[in-house]
């Protein structure tokens, strides 16, 4: 295959943030208009104008005044075609997560809840727009003191502000278990696809953990494990030259014949016809 997808590690900057303005997508249709991955986090913003992104296999449209939060490792397109403005705010995990209060953060937010990823925000134009260009000036001086600790600041506000928004529009409910359950499946669903696992894990009773991730999600524990493992097995044999064996072996499966039983029970393809139709 030669398709592999492109993956953009962070450039060499002095701190790990970065504001481009979305006019660069369009300079370069043949890379961000195609399925590509980040290692690092991505704000979009629109100050003018739609926008349609290709997100893991889902359509997000995207309105004025509207922000979305992309995170590192999904599989993403950018509309090259739409008439639309805005701004891109790049940053790296180590740059935002530096206390205990930014990781807590980072595990119990809404807006980097692995069930809720890519809705859309509508956030305070005025407030965005001056935090953008705080943080756009701060980052054009030279070497000043307190330089990434403002930085940081300004992002702190901008994500805080983008969760007290989301969190005003979305019926949600405090539900600690769940979300601990799925920041542990992000970590572990390669190597362990059993709900016993997570049970034990997370030192909790199976029909509470059962409750209270349907409760959220709609699913199963056994089904949410599942669906993500599938997720990543479709991202790999679409976007990258892997063969179906050595897929497999990254998502867990000792033996091909596993893999493609697994798949094709949940896609109703195997995985060659699966990447064969696309």
């Amino acid at each position: 295959m030669n398709n592999m997808i492109q993956t953009f590690e962070f450039k060499k900057l002095p701190i790990e943030i970065e504001v481009k303005d979305l006019k660069f997508v369009k300079e370069l249709p043949e890379l961000l208009g195609h399925p590509h991955k980040a290692t690092f986090f991505q704000i979009v913003w629109l100050t003018s104008g739609e926008a349609e992104f290709n997100i893991d296999f889902r359509k997000i449209l995207m309105k004025e005044n509207e922000l979305l939060i992309i995170t590192p490792g999904q599989v993403c397109s950018f509309d090259v075609e739409s008439e639309y403005t805005g701004k891109l705010i790049l940053f790296t995990n180590s740059f935002f997560n530096i206390s205990e209060i930014d990781s807590n953060f980072m595990y119990t937010s809404e807006i980097f809840n692995p069930v809720r990823l890519n809705k859309t925000i509508t956030i305070c134009p005025k407030l965005i727009s001056n935090l953008t260009d705080l943080l756009e000036n701060e980052l054009k001086q030279g070497d000043t003191n307190y330089k990434i600790e403002i930085a940081q600041s300004f992002l702190r506000i901008m994500l805080f502000e983008s969760e007290r928004q989301f969190t005003k529009t979305t019926d949600l409910a405090v539900n600690n278990v769940a979300r601990l359950f799925y920041n542990a499946v992000e970590q572990h669903y390669k190597e362990n696809k059993n709900t016993e696992f997570y049970v034990h894990l997370l030192n909790v009773n199976e029909k509470i953990l059962s409750r209270e991730v349907k409760a959220i999600s709609g699913k199963t524990p056994k089904v949410y494990i599942d669906s993500r493992t599938i997720l990543e097995a479709k991202r790999l044999l679409i976007y990258s030259s892997l063969s179906i064996k050595e897929i497999g072996y990254i998502l867990g499966f000792d033996e091909p014949s596993y893999f493609n039983k697994y798949f094709k029970k949940h896609t109703k393809l195997t995985p060659l016809e699966f990447r064969k139709e696309h």
